[in-house]
């Protein structure tokens, strides 16, 4: 529905009027935020490629976790049509990581000290992170290739998460129709 806030259509209208009509008889949503001691963020990302049907263009969604509680979430429509699913998990790792550092140097400006771990499961994008050189990468363009030095310098860690315990998951899987 958000796709259609800049430039409004009746498919957009419609994916509203859907929503509203979801929404009507639904009790609130209370967030309750227990107390809790954490040190590290923790920042999981995925991508639907290629999954918008008229642009093929991908999703990348994630959200940032300290603890147990979400700090921060996304879901947006990669700006660049991506040629592989490879690429595509880049992308949202990319943002996953540019996302955790500015949480990081936020938190440093309050004088706490944090950690970001980075969650993904996707096995090309991290393995893209962490080694040296390009290999036999050819269309990453080297503005993308940033993370490698933040991850050398441990000050981002990555890891594997796998795809059922992902919780970037639901922010770009289209959910199935209930009729």
């Amino acid at each position: 529905v958000c796709r259609w806030m800049a430039d409004p259509n009746e498919l957009g209208v419609s994916a509203l009027k859907r929503l509203a009509k979801y929404l009507i008889g639904k009790p609130r949503l209370l967030w309750h935020y227990r107390w809790q001691q954490h040190i590290e963020l923790d920042t999981y990302s995925d991508t639907d490629w290629a999954g918008c049907i008229r642009t093929r263009q991908s999703t990348s969604g994630g959200c940032i976790m300290l603890g147990k509680h979400v700090v921060e979430s996304w879901s947006s429509t990669q700006s660049s049509t991506t040629l592989s699913s490879a690429e595509a998990e880049l992308y949202a790792l990319l943002k996953g990581a540019a996302q955790t550092l500015g949480l990081v140097s936020m938190a440093a400006d309050f004088g706490d000290t944090l950690q970001g771990g980075l969650w993904s499961d996707a096995s090309a994008a991290i393995a893209i992170s962490q080694r040296s050189g390009l290999g036999k990468l050819t269309n990453i363009q080297t503005q993308y290739l940033w993370p490698r030095q933040r991850v050398s310098a441990k000050e981002l860690k990555l890891n594997k998460v796998l795809s059922t315990a992902n919780p970037a998951d639901m922010l770009t899987t289209r959910l199935a129709n209930a009729e």
